[in-house]
């Protein structure tokens, strides 16, 4: 028996012992996804009051890049939207991203509400930072960036960025 074992171990497959190794699915091909997608979008069409299905909408939209399907995936939920600050940070960064013009006007109204229902919100912090710092007002750039800093791992590559971002707001760039 210890022969037959150990001879499986080296010419077997061990692995193929484990259940969950036998389970696993392989990944889904961007076409899978694509096609799950548009079938949320069609279920959207016929259910427009599901808040939730909007959402879950709109951040498949923002994941693939569909900016501007995703803002009106957001908009369609805003009555929910209005009351998540990661929601709301979600859509000021999406609504950024389609229009290419920065932080400014609604999206810098959203990332405020967004402070307003939590002051030490994560993303909302970054992104009220990056408006702060695109208007010029580089003191509550640096305000928010700071309060931010001690929310993230010391070293990571967003603690850089946030430190190098800081350090030029404070020399005036």
């Amino acid at each position: 028996p210890l022969l037959a074992v150990g001879g499986y171990a080296l010419l077997g497959n061990p692995k193929a012992l484990n259940p969950e190794a036998r389970l696993a699915k392989p990944p889904m091909t961007a076409e899978q996804i694509n096609a799950i997608v548009e079938r949320l979008a069609e279920k959207m069409k016929a259910n427009p009051d599901d808040l939730q299905g909007w959402v879950m909408l709109a951040r498949s939209y923002k994941s693939q890049g569909r900016h501007d399907d995703a803002v009106g995936a957001f908009a369609k939920a805003d009555k929910l939207v209005d009351k998540d600050p990661d929601l709301l940070a979600s859509y000021a960064e999406t609504l950024a991203l389609a229009a290419g013009k920065g932080l400014k006007g609604k999206p810098r109204q959203l990332v405020e509400r967004a402070l307003q229902l939590d002051p030490k919100h994560p993303h909302a912090l970054f992104l009220a930072g990056a408006a702060a710092m695109e208007a010029g007002d580089n003191k509550k750039g640096i305000a928010y960036w700071e309060a931010l800093l001690p929310m993230v791992d010391p070293g990571t590559d967003i603690d850089q960025m946030l430190r190098s971002g800081i350090d030029k707001m404070k020399q005036g760039k």
